[in-house]
């Protein structure tokens, strides 16, 4: 049987900045056939460059693949040969670690582009829009701040710092700056980054839950249609997550008890959050809309379902395109200031944090609201535990005697 050679070719090459790029340039070499520190081959001249990185470029059958090299010239001259005599990769790989480098084969490095879209898939099939959202802006933001680094091993430390200093230049504010750096270093360790350059979460002033004043509930139900006003009524009066909100069927509510269960749906792979399925009454109100809601969709099994009976992955984009009907925007978020405007301070799940409030304010027990949330601990409930508004105390100190 013959043998098949493989080709191969080394050669080393300057990590270089040319007119603002950074560039490979081709190592130079002297008359005695001797490599020339510091000097690269540029077309018929040898140009000199100040603490050049050298690395050496590796081509086989076809393909490239980088070693980088922290130390001289010389030494990696010397590698080259080895190289070239070496039959295979794991060699390649072995002479790398022994010269204090790295081996780095070009088709298994991981892009920044395609992890970040991998990453957004991710979270979009786990029905989780908020957050694919949020990370399709983080991933934006952070590409563009370093859009000339292209792989994931090449993200350093300062690189995320960068992007700290960044945000807050740009006015934002401490706790956002840390929402945003958890979703990046998500993003990063779903990429395979070496977890010990991430810096720790930056700290930040913790504070309360932010909840929908009454004037913007009664606005966003004036701007909603049916469905949407089902979809909001359901959320502020029932306190449903946004998952639980898109697989809620009629088959789930009791009409007689007044109640709604709350459950996974192994058909859509949805599965409540805490493990645990748990019943949450229903005012009256948003129990004669739901007998209506019905009569009108007979024979549909989702509540809020698409036309094809699937469940409503839109619901989220649907309650930002009525804030900005009606005129709500804050204009100042980085939502309101992209090009699709939706402000970042309407949610499905701030509708949750106003019915968990709300129950509070109005004094049903702690005990009583953690089993109408479905939180597994009685901390979360307790988070939601705040003063009442302005114009909901102002009676009261108005009555105090001084």
């Amino acid at each position: 049987m013959a043998t098949v050679t493989k080709e191969r070719s080394v050669i080393v090459t300057l990590r270089v900045k040319v007119d603002g790029k950074w560039r490979r340039l081709p190592a130079a070499y002297g008359g005695n056939g001797r490599i020339r520190p510091g000097y690269a081959q540029v077309g018929a001249q040898q140009v000199e460059f100040a603490s050049p990185a050298y690395e050496l470029r590796l081509y086989e059958d076809r393909q490239a693949k980088y070693i980088p090299f922290k130390s001289g010239a010389t030494e990696a001259d010397a590698e080259r040969k080895k190289l070239e005599k070496s039959p295979s990769k794991t060699a390649a790989k072995s002479a790398a670690e022994s010269a204090g480098g790295t081996f780095v084969d070009k088709d298994d490095r991981k892009t920044l582009a395609k992890t970040a879209a991998a990453y957004i898939r991710d979270a979009q099939q786990r029905g989780a829009m908020e957050a694919a959202d949020q990370a399709r802006l983080v991933n934006e933001e952070f590409r563009k701040l370093l859009n000339r680094k292209t792989y994931v091993d090449e993200i350093t430390r300062d690189d995320i710092f960068r992007f700290h200093t960044a945000l807050r230049k740009r006015g934002c504010s401490d706790r956002t700056v840390a929402n945003k750096h958890q979703r990046l270093t998500s993003w990063l360790r779903f990429a395979g980054i070496d977890k010990t350059i991430l810096p720790p979460v930056p700290k930040y002033e913790e504070t309360l839950p932010t909840i929908y004043t009454s004037d913007e509930i009664s606005t966003i139900l004036a701007e909603a249609g049916p469905y949407m006003k089902m979809a909001i009524l359901l959320a502020l009066k029932c306190g449903l997550r946004d998952q639980e909100l898109m697989h809620l069927e009629f088959s789930d509510i009791n009409f007689t008890e007044k109640t709604l269960r709350v459950q996974g749906k192994p058909r859509w792979n949805f599965r409540v959050k805490t493990h645990e399925q748990r019943f949450v009454p229903i005012p009256d109100d948003v129990l004669d809309e739901l007998k209506a809601w019905k009569e009108q969709h007979g024979g549909k099994s989702l509540i809020l379902g698409t036309k094809n009976g699937n469940p409503n992955t839109k619901l989220l984009f649907a309650l930002k395109t009525l804030a900005r009907r009606a005129k709500l925007n804050c204009g100042r978020c980085d939502g309101c200031k992209s090009k699709r405007h939706e402000c970042e301070a309407y949610t499905l799940h701030k509708f949750r944090r106003s019915y968990i409030t709300t129950l509070l304010r109005n004094g049903i027990d702690l005990r009583t609201v953690q089993a109408y949330a479905g939180h597994k601990d009685i901390a979360s409930t307790m988070r939601y535990l705040r003063p009442a508004s302005a114009r909901e105390a102002q009676g009261k100190l108005n009555a105090v005697v001084w």
